[in-house]
């Protein structure tokens, strides 16, 4: 079925990106299209009526609010937390951030659970997610790709989990240190049988277990179908337990490759270069 899932790449979701400061990014050189008097109404009505700073081009016709949306904890909360840790919504670059978030339809996901895998070491692929994708591909035989599109700050990526799962984000808020990431971006995804394409929002957090041996993580994915029918498709049983599988795949590769680097090192293979190599060596000599 076609439509937009409004849903980031989902390789965020297994807390990859980097540990330089987050911030806005800056609005292009090329002046931005006319937004649509749809979209005006989106972001202007979300920033009034969940309390937040709007600019004066959000006249009062532009409040009055979305039909059928109610601005409740739910809705306004993303908001709210960007917000607060420094995403300006009135920054023209966040515009399109901001708009999305204020969209007609929306539709959340959330996933809990536990992952075998240190802070520290998940603290150091976070700074190399290149390196990250390549001992994913190694020992868990599924190709990953990521490239940094923003070198030397590392907040902006795109990457690919096999056949059914590319895109670009942008960490737009945290850091490793926090243990509390946000993630904006444009992907595509093969749900079941349905490819779809859009952005999405996606939130990490963790926090180490007692005795270090692991962490448990919180995962919220936001995504605004495009219209009534997706709304409904995208909030059925199958669609949701199809969305959270494939983010639990991408953890379980995570925990999976690193408990097989521990136990076996490199192995035979692997194309891995004497830089890398000397990362990896690092990598086990943490706890």
């Amino acid at each position: 079925m076609p439509g937009r899932l409004r849903l980031a790449l989902v390789l965020a979701a297994s807390g990859l990106g980097s540990s330089a400061p987050a911030q806005t990014p800056p609005p292009t050189g090329s002046p931005a299209p006319t937004p649509s008097a749809t979209a005006r109404l989106e972001y202007c009505s979300l920033l009034r009526k969940c309390g937040l700073s709007a600019p004066a081009a959000c006249t009062e016709p532009l409040t009055r609010g979305v039909p059928d949306v109610d601005y409740d904890a739910e809705r306004c909360d993303p908001a709210r937390e960007l917000s607060g840790r420094g995403v300006d919504p009135t920054d023209p670059a966040s515009f399109r951030l901001f708009r999305f978030l204020g969209e007609r339809y929306q539709v959340v996901y959330r996933l809990e659970g536990r992952l075998a895998i240190s802070e520290a070491r998940l603290n150091f692929l976070l700074d190399d997610l290149p390196l990250a994708a390549a001992l994913l591909t190694h020992f868990q035989k599924t190709r990953y790709e990521a490239e940094y599109l923003d070198e030397p700050a590392r907040r902006r990526f795109k990457g690919r989990r096999g056949d059914n799962l590319d895109g670009e984000a942008t960490r737009v808020a945290g850091d490793p240190v926090g243990r509390d990431l946000v993630y904006f971006g444009r992907g595509t995804s093969q749900v079941g049988p349905w490819k779809l394409r859009g952005l999405g929002l996606v939130q990490v957090r963790y926090a180490s277990e007692p005795g270090g041996k692991g962490l448990r993580y919180r995962v919220r994915v936001v995504a605004a179908p495009v219209n009534a029918v997706v709304n409904l498709m995208m909030r059925t049983g199958i669609f949701r337990r199809i969305v959270l599988g494939h983010i639990r795949e991408i953890l379980d590769d995570v925990a999976e490759a690193g408990a097989k680097l521990e136990k076996q090192g490199l192995g035979e293979g692997g194309a891995f270069s004497a830089q890398q190599k000397e990362k990896i060596a690092s990598l086990l000599r943490l706890p």
